[in-house]
Formats: structure tokens, sequence, C-alpha cells
């Protein structure tokens, strides 16, 4: 049983990882036997995947139980980017008075991994590493049901970024304020972390509104 639910995540987390490098288009058909034939499973995972992502939201499913990747409107984008920041604002508030050093150690490993890619012009994996950075500001704020919620939310967020052709679209001030986040949570600077946050999502919410109707 366990390892049918661990393979259940893993493909799950496969199709996922498809949004990252742009694999998916908007519109376009999930057809169950192309992707298990694409990742070397059988159809009962994939299909748990994705029934699992339409309830999620990151997929939606036809009357005829035809799955698609969804089309991005405005109002999509300006709900998931204001559920992110209030995720991650919370975090970074809580995380002003709450970081330790080994969390510390761990966010500029990652900060470093992620400019070294975006540097190498690598940017599947940066983007990988700037939503791993992303994550573990959440997860280290310390409550556990809102981490779950938040790595759902990043998957819907994925999709809005492939579906409106951002998936390799990447901005260097962005990147850089990665660490300036760092710097202020070693300073325990709430206002900082919020403006910092603030501008990050926002940004980025400005650029997605730019491609959707």
């Amino acid at each position: 049983m366990s390892l049918k639910r661990n393979l259940d995540d893993i493909v799950y987390e496969t199709i996922c990882f498809g949004f990252v490098s742009g694999a998916y288009v908007s519109g376009k058909r999930l057809d169950p036997s192309e992707l298990a034939e694409r990742y070397q499973v059988s159809k009962t995972p994939v299909i748990q995947a994705l029934k699992r992502m339409v309830h999620e939201h990151i997929v939606e499913i036809t009357s005829g139980g035809k799955y698609f990747i969804p089309v991005a409107d405005k109002e999509e984008v300006e709900s998931v980017c204001g559920a992110r920041l209030l995720f991650e604002e919370h975090a970074l508030v809580t995380l002003c008075d709450t970081i330790t050093e080994d969390q510390l150690v761990i966010l500029e490993h990652i900060e470093k991994n992620s400019r070294a890619y975006f540097e190498a012009g690598d940017y599947n994996q940066y983007f990988t590493e700037d939503m791993k950075f992303h994550k573990k500001l959440v997860e280290f704020s310390g409550n556990a049901c809102l981490t779950d919620l938040y790595n759902v939310l990043l998957n819907r967020y994925m999709v809005i970024r492939t579906t409106t052709g951002m998936a390799l679209v990447h901005d260097k001030i962005a990147s850089n304020e990665h660490l300036l986040m760092i710097k202020a949570l070693k300073d325990h600077s709430k206002k900082d972390v919020r403006r910092l946050v603030r501008n990050h999502i926002g940004k980025m919410e400005e650029r997605l509104n730019e491609k959707v109707e």
C-alpha cells in the first residue's frame, strides 16, 4: 500500500514538474495513456495524479472525462498571486522572530544554487531552485497545514506561468531579491520582508497580467 501511495505521489510530482519547463500549453488535453507511456508507468497512478490535480484546480476535466490544461485569466492571476502573498508575507514575518542559523544556512545554499543556475542560463533548474526557496520560507514558519496548502498553490502558479508563456522568462532583479530577503531575516526586519515580498510577487503579477486576457 505504501509503495503504491509513493508511486502516485511521484507521478503527481513528475506531471506537475512539466509545468516548470513549459512542457504543456494552454487548453492542451492531458491523455493518461500518453502520460503513462512517457513516464513508463501504468495508467492507474497517472489517473490518480490527474484526479488529484483536478481536486486541487491544477487541471480541469470535461463532462466526458477528458483532462486538460486550463486557460488562465486575470482573475486567476490575481487570486493565485494574492494567495501567495498572504502565505509568504505571514511566513516571513513569523520567521523574523523564529529564524535559526541552520535555516539561514539552508536558504543561503538554495539562493546560491539559484543564482548560479540563473547566471548559467539554466532556467529550468533556476526556477526549480526558486520554487524551493519559497517553499522553504513557508515550511520554516512552522505551520504544517499552511505548508501543504502552499505547495498546492505553487503548482497552480506553475500552470499559470506555463499557459501564459512565462515558463522560461526570468528576471535578474527578482533573482537578487532572494538575497535581500535573507538579509532582512538576519536583521529581523518585518518592515523590509513585507516590502520585499510585496514587490517580488507584485512584479510577477504585473508581468503575468500582460500575458492574459
